[in-house]
């Protein structure tokens, strides 16, 4: 690639869309297009000024090339793996567990398992229960096993250490 002529279209729509761009992640590339299209810095040098791997720099002007404007800006789906359990099935799922008052990370986990036919992990099942679903995790009262007559034992005990 080193040697190759970049070519860079629409220079003059860069400079326009840089002053106007409020989200950040596309300012850079157009600060990077703009150094190249209009400075005429070289392209080892932008991509140094802006932190980003020569790959990544070659991406960015294909898909300016290719789509202008469109092509560099934020997308919302950055894709990647769909979710196993979908939005539907979250919704479903919250009811069942206002259904009894305390669950268990275990038991969620055996409830996703019967009910989704999903099997997650249970550091994954923290994650949707906290961020998905806003539920808050606390450790509840611990039940003690005491004796009825604690207090009257608990007494006679203090006696005889404080006599």
């Amino acid at each position: 690639m080193k040697g190759d002529r970049i070519t860079i279209k629409n220079a003059g729509e860069i400079r326009a869309s840089l002053k106007s761009e409020k989200d950040e992640e596309a300012k850079i590339r157009l600060i990077f297009l703009n150094l190249i299209a209009n400075l005429k810095i070289s392209f080892e040098k932008a991509c140094r000024a802006v932190a980003i791997a020569e790959s990544t720099g070659y991406l960015w002007i294909r898909q300016w090339n290719e789509e202008g404007y469109e092509g560099i800006k934020t997308k919302d789906d950055k894709g990647g793996r769909p979710p196993k359990l979908s939005d539907e099935d979250l919704k479903r799922l919250k009811p069942m567990l206002k259904e009894k008052e305390y669950w268990t990370t275990k038991e969620v986990k055996t409830l996703i398992k019967e009910r989704f036919w999903v099997d997650l992990s249970e550091a994954q099942i923290i994650r949707i229960l906290r961020n998905k679903l806003k539920m808050l995790f606390s450790k509840p009262y611990p039940q003690y096993r005491k004796p009825a007559n604690a207090e009257i034992l608990l007494e006679n005990r203090l006696e005889l250490t404080l006599c």
